[in-house]
């Protein structure tokens, strides 16, 4: 049986419980001081019957007793109240703090996972474990343990003190026991067992509104409002049949115990009250009892209630550790050395790669073997499906290779901390995407440590100071959920500015496919240009200035390296890359397609050939 995500379901296990508990740990001096709170309020407890005992006993008889013994009920109850006011806070101190570490584990282990893993889940279902799963598990940890353990001492000490009082009729008040033991066992299973699956089906019906809702553009512009409103009905429906299932049970065993309470109670009042009649007992001892007896009885069915709610959160623990249990498929060897700054040389030898394990799979790269040179512009060209996404990706070590390796500066990756690879590299993605606050912290995100003079400086150099000046707040505006305020060119601008801002030696570049306008167009293209310069660039190329302007074009067809070299020598050659060129940029007869620049754009006005001397200009304007 298998859980969300394709998790195994697992029973409870003593190990879970103290996985539990080590988030717990760093607080347990406020779990002692509720403890002993708990202990007083549970004595205080106990007590109370006794004065009620002697007030029927005694004070009817006396009424200055009864008078101290009324105060003496009010004092108890009132200082009762006072530490259960105080345990109550402590421990909703100690369980916000126990629920803000697990929030913060999962968060830390869901970036720690590789790329494949997001490949695989739901945006919405990952979700869940931090909100709906946590939740859960925070009900537990503020609330139910402490009252479970409030009522397991009470049991106890009620247990004590009724059989000190009157054995006879305690063992009548136990004859409910076995059967309320083994309805909770058994129906506490299947509530868990449910509660998991509503848990699973909920991700489901999260993570088909959190599609609907980020490409809400895409949903109107089909009209398909309706059709995204059923599919996250159906999920809802399979959450709301496991809801229910698992009420259908809550509302057969909660009953159930209680009539067995009652019915023991009534036992012990009829067996009582003919004690009372012989002269065995007196009447404040009966109704003493009776009060102890509904102290054991309240708490073995609060307990069958709590029982529930801890069965559930323990199924959401279950989805959580499954979660916390998976291993990023890229990690650091031990051993493995950071990379320091260099020259950004790249090889790749014999490299083959398919995206899973098995055999069966199709091979996306084969016998790859090739070298980006460092300060080189390398555009990589082939149909669709002909790997270049996937070359790129094994670049920034998203993957590893299959068969084979690739080196950094002579450094196999594999060899090198993952962190310290990628800070060699800037990436700029084909969709530009931008988080939803400022300008300026979506340029920041290339380096955090940068200055205002540093940040504007790649703002300038990126072409995007001319349309942020123009913004309300300026840098301060806020741009919206992946950018949404902003246009495509600024959007992109922004993406440039940012990895400038990084300064890295390699720079992972897919070139947006979208359409602009001619200026939009002119200022992305330069802008990419200045970024480019004295970098090790390896372009996925949709435009034809890039293949043009770029130092080696690598194409690929189906996962191979079918032609190698510059634009003229595979023109000259009349292959793929011809074919490829001639399809794309070039209308029926012969000239250039009205969507490309006709006369191409300036790299740089007054450029240095090798371009090194522009980018040691705009270094030094960020704070290269």
């Amino acid at each position: 049986m298998m859980g969300g995500g394709g998790q195994p379901k697992k029973r409870p296990s003593v190990a879970m419980y103290r996985r539990l508990l080590r988030f717990v740990r760093p607080y347990r001096s406020n779990l002692v001081l509720a403890a002993a709170l708990l202990v007083l309020s549970t004595i205080l407890g106990l007590v109370w019957p006794q004065v009620v005992l002697r007030v029927l006993d005694l004070g009817l008889k006396d009424a200055a007793l009864l008078d101290t013994l009324v105060l003496g009920l009010i004092a108890v109850l009132l200082v009762r109240a006072v530490i259960d006011g105080v345990r109550a806070y402590v421990m909703t101190w100690t369980g916000e703090r126990v629920i803000f570490d697990l929030r913060m584990e999962i968060v830390r282990h869901l970036q720690s996972l590789s790329l494949s893993f997001f490949t695989r889940r739901k945006t919405g279902e990952l979700m869940s474990h931090v909100t709906s799963d946590a939740t859960l598990v925070h009900g537990v940890i503020t609330q139910t343990i402490i009252s479970v353990l409030g009522q397991i001492m009470t049991l106890v000490g009620g247990l004590v003190v009724i059989f000190l009082m009157n054995w006879r009729l305690a063992l009548l008040t136990l004859v409910v026991a076995p059967p309320i033991g083994l309805l909770g066992q058994f129906l506490g299973r299947r509530i868990r067992t449910i509660s998991r699956e509503a848990q699973d089906a909920q991700g489901e019906a999260v993570g088909v509104l959190q599609e609907a809702i980020a490409e809400v553009r895409t949903v109107q512009a089909f009209t398909r409002e309706e059709y995204e409103s059923e599919r996250f009905r159906t999920k809802l429906l399979v959450t709301l049949a496991k809801v229910l299932e698992r009420a259908r049970l809550s509302s057969t065993l909660f009953p159930l115990i209680g009539f067995l309470g009652f019915a023991a109670s009534i036992v012990v009042l009829w067996y009582g009250g003919h004690q009372v009649i012989r002269g065995e007992a007196t009447t404040g001892q009966l109704v003493a009892f009776l009060l102890y007896a509904g102290m054991v009885a309240g708490p073995v069915g609060a307990l069958a209630s709590q029982w529930t709610q801890v069965q559930e959160a323990f199924g959401a623990a279950d989805r959580i550790f499954a979660l916390l249990d998976t291993t990023p498929e890229i990690q650091d060897r031990p051993g493995a050395t950071a990379l320091a700054t260099g020259a950004g040389r790249i090889a790749f030898e014999d490299v083959s790669f398919r995206y899973t394990q098995s055999p069966t799979m199709p091979i996306v790269l084969e016998n790859v073997s090739t070298v980006f040179e460092a300060g080189k512009t390398t555009a990589l060209v082939g149909p669709s499906g002909a790997g270049k996404t996937t070359l790129v990706s094994l670049v920034a070590r998203f993957y590893d290779p299959t068969e084979g390796r690739i080196t950094f500066d002579g450094h196999d990756l594999r060899d090198l901390l993952v962190r310290s690879v990628r800070e060699q590299m800037a990436v700029v993605p084909q969709e530009p995407i931008l988080f939803a606050t400022t300008v300026a912290d979506n340029i920041r995100y290339g380096r955090l440590d940068a200055s205002d003079a540093q940040l504007r400086a790649a703002a300038e150099a990126a072409n995007a100071t001319e349309f942020i000046e123009r913004l309300p707040e300026r840098y301060e505006t806020i741009v919206g959920e992946r950018g949404v305020k902003l246009s495509v060119g600024q959007r992109q601008r922004i993406a440039i500015a940012r990895a400038l801002l990084r300064d890295s030696p390699v720079l992972l570049l897919d070139e947006a496919t979208s359409s602009l306008d001619n200026e939009s167009e002119y200022l992305v293209q330069e802008a990419l240009a200045r970024l480019m310069l004295g970098r090790t660039t390896i372009v996925i190329a949709h435009r034809l200035t890039t293949v043009e302007r770029a130092d080696r074009i690598v194409v690929l067809e189906r996962g191979r390296i079918v032609e190698d070299g510059t634009h003229q020598s595979l023109m000259a050659a009349h292959a793929l890359y011809w074919r490829l060129y001639t399809r794309a940029f070039r209308s029926d007869d012969g000239a250039v397609a009205d969507d490309t620049p006709a006369d191409g754009l300036p790299i740089v006005v007054g450029m240095d050939p090798g371009g090194q001397a522009h980018r040691d200009k705009v270094g030094e304007r960020i704070g290269a």
